[in-house]
């Protein structure tokens, strides 16, 4: 399956999930997305450089995920496997469960990993 197609199952199949983006952090890069709306690139961008940001602490080990709460949404950054610059970049509401969304998400990053 595609990552296209990947990203659209994962979102979903995560109740509340607007946005499921896979990121190339180093580039700071939104290479594939799935969303219930177009978003501008310049949102995209952002949300590329904030997952950079959050998953790459100066300082810290690589982090393998991250979250940022705003009164809106509830983002969750994930990265592949350890040094690895694979992402994803999951925009949900509030409501959504985060233990599933990162479940669900590291799940996919590992099919990612395996089939590199």
């Amino acid at each position: 399956m595609d990552m296209a197609a990947q990203l659209s199952h994962l979102r979903r199949d995560i109740p509340g999930c607007h946005v499921a983006a896979f990121v190339d952090l180093d580039a700071r890069m939104v290479l594939v997305l799935d969303a219930r709306s177009k978003a501008p690139q310049e949102r995209l961008d952002g949300l590329a450089d904030r997952a950079r940001r959050l998953l790459n602490v100066p300082g810290q080990q690589d982090l393998n995920h991250a979250v940022a709460i705003s009164s809106a949404n509830l983002e969750v950054f994930l990265r592949g496997a350890a040094g690895s610059e694979d992402g994803l970049a999951l925009v949900c509401g509030l409501e959504t469960d985060l233990e599933a969304a990162l479940d669900e998400g590291f799940r996919l990053l590992q099919g990612v990993a395996c089939d590199a």
